[in-house]
C-alpha cells in the first residue's frame, strides 16, 4: 500500500450528496450530476481497481477501453461523497472517469452504502490508523476496528432521542406473591414475553416491539415445571382465550392490546396500505400497557421469555428448545453512566442499579423495556420510562458501552452527554473533559 498521503485541493473535488439521514449514494443522484450513459447496445470495458485508502481518502485506478489509466479520489463525509480525478474533475463537473467507477460500484443496485468508508479523524498524520485493520482483497478494501475496538461514535450516528422531561415513574409492585393455583391441574395458562429482535433496525418504523402472549402448557407431576408446549393462544380471539382468575382476565385483555398494537397486525389488517400508528405512538403505548401488565404478570406462576424473528411465526405450537423461564422483580431500576478516559478517547458506559447495587446489563439482553443483570440474567425488572428503554435498546446493539474520539467528544458528542448527565447524572470523577 502506498504510505505517500494524498492531498487534493478543495476546489477539484466534486460533491455528492447523500440520501438524507443516510450514507447511501443512489443512482438516481449519479445520474443527476452527469450526463454521461453507458452505451445502450454495446459494451464498454472499464476496469476498476482499488488502490490505496489514506487519511480517508480512496485512490482508484480506472481504465476505460484502450485508454490511458487514471486516478479517481474518493472522500466519504457526513453527508456528500467527495470525488475527485487526475483528469477533468472540479467543483462544477464530474469527469467519465468518475462517472463510470461509480456506476460500476453500484453495480446495477438503486443505492449502496458507503459508511464503511467513513472513518473521519481516524487517521493519524502517517494516514494510517490504530483503530482499524484495512485488508486489500484487490477490487476493494475491507476495512473494520481492530477486535479490541467493538464499537466507535462517528459523527453523524443517531444517538436516542432525549426530551429531558422527567417521565412520571410508576410506584413499585406491592405484595407480588407468586400464584398458588394449578393444584392437580395437567393443562393451564401461562404467559410468554415476546421478543421481536427488530430493535437494530435502522428505521423505526419498521421495529417491532416486545409484547406478551398467553400460552397453553401441560405441567409436570410436580406442578412446576412444563411438560411440553401446547400452542399460542390468539390474543385477539376471545373464544380461545381460558380464564382461571380475574387477573388473567385482565391479562388477557391487555395481551390483547398489545397484540392489536404490533406493526405485524397493523399491517395486516390496514386497509389503505398506510399504517395508523407510527414507532413513537406505538413504544408510548406499549410502555404504558407493560405498566398495566406488569403487577399482573408478576403474579404468574408460569412465566416464560421467547425471542423471536417475526410475529408471522407466532402461531401454532410453540418450540421448546426456544422458549426459557424468566421471573420479574418489583423493583424500578435505576440507569447509572460512567464516562471512561482511555487516552485518545472516551467511553460512555451504561449499567444499572437496584436497591442502590450496581449492576452490569446481561450481555445478550434485547428486549426493550426491561433490564436484566448478567448475573442474574432471567431476572427482569421493568425499565422507568420510555426513554430508559430507548437508551437501554441502543446501548444493547453496542455492549452497553459507546466510545468517542476525544476529537469528536465537545463538536457532536456533548450535547448527547449534557442530556444524560441533566436527567441521569454521569460518573467521571477527577476526568478532565474538553471546555
Amino acid at each position: 500500500m502506498n504510505n505517500n498521503i494524498v492531498e487534493i485541493p478543495e476546489h477539484r473535488f466534486f460533491m455528492l450528496p447523500f440520501e438524507c439521514g443516510t450514507q447511501q449514494l443512489t443512482r438516481s443522484t449519479l445520474h443527476s450530476h452527469s450526463e454521461f450513459r453507458k452505451p445502450r447496445r454495446t459494451y464498454l470495458y472499464v476496469a476498476t481497481r482499488l488502490i490505496s485508502i489514506l487519511n480517508n481518502i480512496l485512490t482508484f485506478s480506472v481504465n476505460i477501453e484502450n485508454e490511458n489509466e487514471e486516478k479517481v479520489y474518493l472522500k466519504v463525509t457526513q453527508t456528500h461523497l467527495l470525488v475527485s480525478c487526475s483528469v477533468d474533475t472540479d467543483k462544477t463537473y464530474l469527469s467519465r472517469y468518475a462517472y463510470f467507477l461509480l456506476d460500476k460500484y453500484l453495480n446495477f443496485y438503486p443505492a449502496k452504502d458507503m459508511d464503511n468508508f467513513y472513518w473521519p479523524d481516524f487517521f493519524d498524520a502517517t494516514g494510517k490508523s490504530k483503530f482499524l485493520e484495512i485488508e486489500n482483497k484487490g477490487n476493494t478494501f475491507e476495512i473494520k476496528l481492530r477486535t479490541k475496538y467493538q464499537f466507535f461514535y462517528k459523527p453523524g450516528l443517531a444517538l436516542p432521542l432525549i426530551s429531558g422531561k422527567y417521565w412520571v415513574r410508576r410506584s413499585e409492585v406491592q405484595g407480588c406473591s407468586v400464584a398458588s393455583k394449578h393444584k392437580n391441574q395437567t393443562e393451564v395458562t401461562a404467559y410468554c414475553v415476546l421478543d421481536p429482535l427488530s430493535l437494530h433496525i435502522q428505521n423505526q418504523d419498521n421495529k417491532e416491539l416486545t409484547l406478551l402472549i398467553p400460552i397453553k402448557i401441560t405441567l409436570n407431576k410436580d406442578q412446576r415445571s412444563f411438560k411440553s408446549m401446547l400452542r399460542y393462544m390468539n390474543p385477539s380471539n376471545s373464544y380461545e382465550l381460558t380464564v382461571e382468575d380475574d387477573d388473567q382476565y385482565l391479562l388477557n385483555n391487555i395481551c390483547k392490546e398489545m397484540w392489536k398494537n404490533t406493526l405485524f397486525f397493523q399491517n395486516k389488517n390496514a386497509k389503505t396500505g398506510i399504517l395508523s400508528k407510527k414507532y413513537i405512538e406505538r413504544n408510548l403505548t406499549q410502555f404504558k400497557l407493560w405498566e398495566q401488565a406488569f403487577p399482573l404478570v408478576s403474579g404468574q406462576k408460569f412465566v416464560y421469555y421467547q425471542p423471536i424473528y417475526g410475529l408471522r411465526y407466532i402461531k401454532g405450537k410453540p418450540t421448546k428448545k426456544d422458549i426459557s423461564s424468566c421471573e420479574f422483580s418489583p423493583e424500578i431500576p435505576t440507569l447509572k453512566f460512567f464516562l471512561k478516559d482511555k487516552g485518545d478517547y472516551y467511553t460512555l458506559e451504561i449499567k444499572f442499579s437496584v436497591n442502590e447495587k450496581i449492576f452490569n446489563f446481561a450481555s445478550h439482553l434485547t428486549t426493550h423495556y426491561f433490564a436484566a443483570s448478567d448475573i442474574d440474567p432471567k431476572r427482569f425488572y421493568l425499565l422507568g420510562s420510555p426513554e430508559d428503554a430507548e437508551l437501554v435498546s441502543f446501548f444493547a446493539r453496542i455492549n452497553f458501552s459507546l466510545p468517542v474520539l476525544k476529537k469528536h467528544y465537545h463538536s457532536h458528542f456533548k450535547v448527547f452527554t449534557d442530556k444524560i448527565r441533566r436527567l441521569y447524572g454521569i460518573k467521571n470523577d477527577k476526568l478532565k473533559l474538553p471546555a
